[in-house]
């Protein structure tokens, strides 16, 4: 009886053991998004960056396409889109890409012509007709749809061609506060092997430039991840022309746009 007890007792307690054994496969890695560029520290909010298997040798062909890409900025594609300076203006004021990253106010639909546009052919909609706060809630339904989310729309094509079919491990986006983090959590590890190293190398990139200043910026960094402790990394430009420790940061100027002129 106690023979057959015990057994009982083993398969009660195994699924809990394996549980446990799986646990400890999973690591985290928190990416601060404050690089120092000269003399000021920028914060890198809203934006998504992505973690592959591998690291710089074994993610060269993305590497490749990142390096090889020319991507439109954003001043550039609204300016293509004949944008008024005051909704350029904008979007630049809280690094926005479309008219859907902060709320609209009255004020705005005053100042900026595309949404004042908006604003009065929303009120021209029955249903809308005297309910002012509504019709402002409702504004961007009535923009174009080049200003309403043509740049998305333009990003999101480049993301698969940097994609390529490659899927990556997970996706963070860098926070709006003070710290800018990103946190990738229960990220899947190899089982550590006797006598092997108790982490594993990711690469962690952007993909899709991020513009701060003159300049626009991709990453593609290194990181170890394993069980033990989360990982940390802080995003660092090249400065006096000195590479970043296991990174490939892709810099470039970004062109001059303005209302109605658009120059390389």
């Amino acid at each position: 009886m106690r023979i057959f007890s015990g057994i009982v007792l083993f398969f009660i307690l195994a699924p809990v053991v394996a549980v446990s054994a799986d646990a400890q496969s999973l690591g985290s890695f928190e990416l601060q998004g404050r690089p120092k560029i000269g003399k000021t520290v920028e914060r890198v909010k809203r934006k998504r960056f992505y973690l592959f298997a591998g690291g710089l040798a074994a993610n060269k062909p993305l590497i490749d396409r990142l390096k090889a890409a020319t991507p439109q900025s954003r001043d550039c594609f609204y300016c293509q889109m004949k944008a008024s300076p005051e909704y350029i203006d904008w979007l630049k004021a809280e690094d926005c890409e479309s008219p859907y990253c902060r709320a609209i106010t009255a004020e705005d639909a005053k100042k900026v012509p595309e949404f004042k546009a908006a604003y009065q052919k929303g009120l021209g909609v029955r249903q809308f007709k005297g309910k002012t706060d509504i019709a402002l809630t409702w504004l961007t339904t009535n923009l174009t749809p080049e200003l309403r989310d043509g740049f998305y729309r333009q990003r999101k094509s480049l993301l698969e061609t940097m994609l390529a079919g490659l899927k990556p491990v997970q996706t963070s986006m860098t926070d709006s506060g003070k710290g800018s983090n990103a946190l990738f959590v229960d990220i899947p590890l190899k089982p550590v092997t006797a006598g092997g190293k108790a982490t594993e190398t990711f690469l962690y990139a952007n993909l899709i430039p991020i513009e701060i200043g003159q300049k626009s910026y991709v990453w593609a960094c290194e990181i170890e991840i394993g069980a033990a402790k989360r990982a940390v990394a802080l995003l660092k430009v090249p400065e006096a022309n000195k590479p970043v420790s296991k990174c490939d940061v892709i810099v470039r100027d970004l062109p001059v746009c303005t209302a109605g002129a658009c120059s390389k």
